[in-house]
């Protein structure tokens, strides 16, 4: 919680961080809310509206500005209000009930207020608009954790073709906390979203844009703002008790936003997230000043780290004595002399033991001797757990921070703790580093799971803080699979084994634990269908995290006996079937999870009174010259037909730009992997 500063005198001071004054476009929304015709039910001809679309924002229309509060200093007050026709009922579970998030625990001095809430379902009905409105008592409160509580109601009366409404206020002390604001919805299309700031000039922020689309609307201006504020009497003193209202005068920093017809941003593959592309803007604090003196509220990685070492929900449980770990510790790590092995007792303790209840909670959310009788807890509950009982040992452990792919970036420059959802461990051993997490129970020790490779990460450390990179390009992942036929009395017969790489042994791991080993096969029967019988098969070092899993199985060709052609696609056991990549453009880069190499053996026996009619050829393809790589090397050779395929990336990020490349790519690999052997009867 940022501290309070009193006002002794407001004076003109220059932002020269924020003030932009400029307009890119006039425009305005048509919308008038709390007014709906009849005509307002007939979407206008928007190409952004397709068949896909299940509902469309008509307008989003936010604002902020401040006033003066008791704490003798400001206060901002952020209004939204937001209009959205239904067009199809698959989006009203989704749209009909709204949650407002909170901010503020029970301990600080005050907490963010909802108020000015309303809600309204219009539906024409008879050539009439009727208005059913929410009843203030359904506005529910949960406590979602120690710092936030949300707010939730639910529309009334939403069917196809309604149009709803709602608006509210937020007034909030934490001026470090401005309010972000998105454009793009990664569902609905919108057709015109505004947002727009009055800040006093004794709070300077920078602002960080994000997206592909222009504005619209783009100006800004300074103005002049009058503010009361309350000023606390002190106690013991000649002035008595009674509080002192001071009205003030600020110059302003005015500023406003506009977007029309955005298309919604949908998911595509291999896309981490839509949260690192969704037009948006975010604000950062970075000056106060309170007419006497300015204090500089750019964050930086050593504030950031010396607020979580002495955090009661992080680095303050780390640094107790926890004595009554001591006794555990020694249990679980035995009598082991290589202090390796010792580590790895307590790692594989740790993670087959604690049930990890919530994968997007770096802090502790209860105390370290409960998680350890519950057997459960956040991810961090359980690695600050790790942490706590590998220092017992007289190690250097330490807690790690990092938004994972899914949760978006992290800034490297400016810190901001609310985007830092994941923590892991460091383990510094016999002169090297090692990284854990147990809080994923298959994974090997020192290794880590795909979501973390994420770019940028923090050491939280009194000693050696600092930035590491986990990046999906150092994430090298190699398959080895080999198909094997042989010719009998009972026709084609063959054998299939594969060795998979870290992330997808770590991933069949999971899968398998989960819905079990015969579920896995029988999705593999079912993709053959009767093409294919399978016996005697296996998984290998399932129970061996830190070896690779092997899948293998016997199977036999189902076809017809004594046909004058057979037809064998030899790529038939290759993942590589379809091309992930069919847009024709694409506005987004491609980020795969890892760097692949991928390699393929087959080989088969020429069944008796057959030859070879045709052969594929043999090919080989770069990718943007040594981006990657394509290999299909075919040959026949007495009676045996034997080929080799290898794909491999040497990347896994590729901007847009390349996206036609790289699909092309993919298309001659599908294309080329489709091409059959044919055998023909003597």
């Amino acid at each position: 919680m940022t501290a309070r500063r009193p006002i002794a005198l407001i004076v003109s001071v220059i932002c020269v961080c924020f003030l932009q004054s400029y307009c890119i476009a006039q425009d305005k929304s048509n919308v008038h809310f709390g007014k709906v015709s009849p005509a307002d039910f007939n979407l206008p001809a928007n190409p952004i509206i397709d068949t896909n679309a299940d509902a469309v924002v008509l307008a989003d229309v936010g604002s902020v500005h401040f006033v003066g509060n008791k704490h003798n200093w400001f206060s901002y007050v952020y209004k939204r209000q937001t209009r959205i026709k239904i067009i199809n009922k698959k989006s009203i579970v989704d749209l009909a009930t709204q949650k407002v998030v909170l901010y503020g625990s029970e301990k600080d001095e005050s907490v963010e207020t909802l108020s000015a809430v309303a809600a309204t379902t219009y539906n024409l009905e008879n050539g009439q608009v009727n208005a059913t409105q929410l009843d203030k008592q359904d506005i529910y409160t949960t406590r979602t954790d120690r710092r936030h509580t949300e707010k939730r109601f639910t529309l009334p009366a939403m069917k196809e073709g309604s149009i709803i409404e709602y608006t509210y206020t937020i007034t909030s002390d934490f001026e470090f906390n401005l309010p972000s604001w998105e454009f793009q919805s990664e569902s609905y299309p919108c057709l015109w979203s505004e947002y727009e700031v009055k800040i006093p000039q004794t709070l300077s922020y920078i602002f960080v844009r994000q997206g592909v689309h222009g504005y619209v609307l783009d100006k800004g201006k300074e103005g002049l703002e009058n503010y009361r504020v309350t000023e606390k009497a002190e106690t013991g003193t000649a002035l008595g008790t009674q509080d002192q209202d001071l009205f003030v005068s600020a110059n302003t920093v005015e500023h406003q936003w506009a977007m029309k017809d955005i298309p919604a941003l949908r998911f595509e593959s291999y896309l981490t997230t839509p949260a690192n592309y969704i037009d948006k803007i975010e604000f950062q604090l970075s000056k106060i000043y309170n007419g006497q003196e300015s204090f500089d509220h750019t964050n930086s990685w050593k504030k950031a780290t010396e607020e979580l070492l002495h955090d009661e929900e992080f680095g303050e449980p780390l640094g107790e004595d926890n004595e009554w770990l001591t006794d555990l510790v020694d249990k679980i790590s035995g009598s082991n002399s290589a202090a390796l092995e010792q580590a790895k007792s307590i790692y594989y303790y740790v993670s087959s033991h604690f049930t990890c209840t919530n994968h997007y909670n770096k802090n502790i959310t209860t105390t370290l001797r409960d998680v350890v009788k519950k057997n459960s807890g956040t991810v961090g509950d359980i690695n600050l757990l790790l942490i706590a009982m590998l220092r017992k040992k007289g190690w250097q452990a330490d807690p790690v921070v990092l938004s994972t792919r899914e949760y978006g970036y992290n800034l490297v420059s400016y810190p901001v703790l609310a985007k830092l959802n994941y923590v892991i461990v460091r383990l510094k051993l016999d002169g090297k580093i090692w990284y854990l997490d147990a809080a994923q129970p298959h994974l090997g020790f020192g290794r880590l799971p795909g979501n973390c490779y994420n770019g940028h990460a923090r050491i939280i450390s009194n000693t050696d803080s600092a930035s590491i990179y986990f990046e999906a390009d150092s994430l090298k992942e190699k398959k080895f699979t080999m198909v094997m036929l042989s010719s009998t009395d009972e026709g084609l017969k063959g054998v299939y084994q594969s060795t998979l790489g870290d992330q997808e042994s770590y991933n069949l791991r999971r899968w398998v634990s989960e819905k079990g080993e015969k579920p896995w096969f029988k999705n593999i029967k079912a993709a053959y269908g009767d093409d294919l019988t399978i016996s005697n098969e296996a998984i290998d070092s399932l129970s061996q995290p830190e070896n690779p899993v092997k899948v293998h199985y016997e199977f036999r060709l189902n076809q017809e006996p004594g046909a004058s052609l057979i037809y064998i696609n030899p790529m038939w056991w290759s993942d590589t079937r379809d091309n992930p990549f069919k847009a024709a453009d694409r506005k987004y880069p491609v980020e795969m999870p890892y760097v692949m190499d991928d390699t393929y053996i087959y080989s088969m026996e020429i069944p008796d009174g057959y030859v070879v009619d045709e052969l594929p050829k043999s090919a080989k393809v770069s990718l943007n010259a040594d981006q990657g790589l394509f290999e299909y090397l075919i040959a026949k050779q007495d009676n045996l037909v034997q080929l080799r395929c290898r794909i491999r990336l040497n990347k896994a990020w590729f901007p847009a730009d390349d996206y036609a490349s790289l699909r092309d790519f993919y298309a001659y690999i599908v294309k080329k992997e489709s091409e059959q052997i044919v055998l023909k009867k003597k």
